[in-house]
């Protein structure tokens, strides 16, 4: 895991600079950022640029003579848009949940040259220049990249999508078509912002912030005006459902007459919401469940984790009987609980 950013500007020349050869304002609205020094020193800094811009990830560059990385970006309160220009390398997230708010996106990438591939949710996609497609930083994923290539990443909150694209989750890793209908002008109008996002004022970014977010939106949903209200409302009700089961997720009492109470619609109804996800209230409650029991069986830096036993974490998550557990868990993650615990097997990221 990348460490936290610390203040490195004494030296910083040796790795990287802003355009002009200024010292990098990480803060600021507008940046233009590039790699220098030496191959090493190009390769740190370019970890520290996309963790500081972008999000918590481990980066596999190429350490060759010609390695490289440059950064625009302009930001406002509604999105970020960066156009990344950089030489081969392998991109991983292992985390399962938004370390900051900043981190809370959706990624939109549109390929410009060169070749990468996204992979998450068991789904992969090759982008090559004009393709576009979805992924979601908050959750694991894998990106690789080509020799050299150059894309437009839009970076937009999860919950501003959400509200406008139905099921948008099951939408990463997935191509979608820029050479026709609204993807084309899509595809258009964000490589005309891209080229502009130095010599636009602030208003005019958040103005142009919201006809970029609604393009993103009609290209993967192909949402016609009069669904958009009802989307919303029904992904707002989906958020709220989830929020209810991850915070009593340690309640072995958790179920569709605990959630219906609690929400004032019926099962049903929920049920029908998760569809949308291709699953359902119980799938997603055992699933999260199973999700934070791997998460303490491997944390073994933690005091509280290591000394408890594997039926004490599974009962911590609302599981009462242990060969249920050890049979799902074999199912969900291909190792026994124990095994997963003293890392006898390659555990996959979480």
């Amino acid at each position: 895991m990348l460490k936290q950013p610390t203040d490195f500007a004494a030296g910083q020349s040796e790795r990287g600079a802003a355009s002009g050869g200024m010292p990098v304002e990480w803060n600021s609205s507008c940046i233009d950022v590039s790699t220098d020094g030496s191959v090493s020193q190009r390769i740190d800094f370019w970890r520290e640029m996309i963790l500081r811009l972008f999000a918590d990830v481990q980066i596999s560059a190429v350490p060759k003579a010609d390695f490289f990385g440059k950064v625009r970006q302009r930001k406002c309160d509604k999105l970020r848009i960066s156009e990344i220009h950089a030489a081969e390398q392998a991109v991983n997230r292992r985390y399962h949940h938004a370390r900051s708010e900043y981190e809370d996106r959706y990624f939109a990438v549109l390929m410009l040259e060169g070749s990468q591939s996204v992979e998450q949710d068991g789904k992969i996609v090759t982008l090559r220049p004009g393709d576009f497609a979805l992924y979601d930083a908050t959750r694991p994923h894998h990106l690789h990249f080509g020799q050299s290539w150059r894309e437009i990443v839009v970076s937009i909150p999860r919950a501003t999508l959400n509200q406008l694209v139905a099921g948008v989750d099951s939408r990463t890793a997935s191509p979608t078509n820029t050479s026709i209908g609204v993807g084309s002008v899509m595809r258009t109008f964000l490589e005309g912002m891209s080229a502009q996002i130095g010599h636009v004022t602030e208003d005019e970014m958040l103005r142009l912030s919201d006809v970029a977010t609604t393009l993103i939106a009609m290209t993967l949903g192909s949402l016609q005006r009069n669904d958009i209200a009802q989307s919303r409302l029904k992904v707002l009700t989906l958020l709220r459902v989830k929020g209810f089961v991850l915070e009593h997720l340690q309640d072995p009492e958790l179920g569709p007459q605990m959630v219906e109470r609690a929400m004032g619609i019926s099962a049903r109804y929920i049920n029908k919401l998760f569809e949308a996800e291709n699953t359902s209230l119980m799938r997603y409650v055992w699933h999260m469940r199973l999700e934070r029991c791997a998460e303490e069986l491997a944390n073994t830096q933690s005091s509280i984790s290591s000394i408890l036993r594997v039926s004490d974490i599974a009962m911590r998550w609302g599981f009462n009987d242990m060969s249920h557990f050890s049979r799902v868990f074999k199912e969900r993650f291909n190792a026994s609980p124990r095994a997963w615990r003293n890392k006898d097997v390659q555990r996959p990221d979480l």
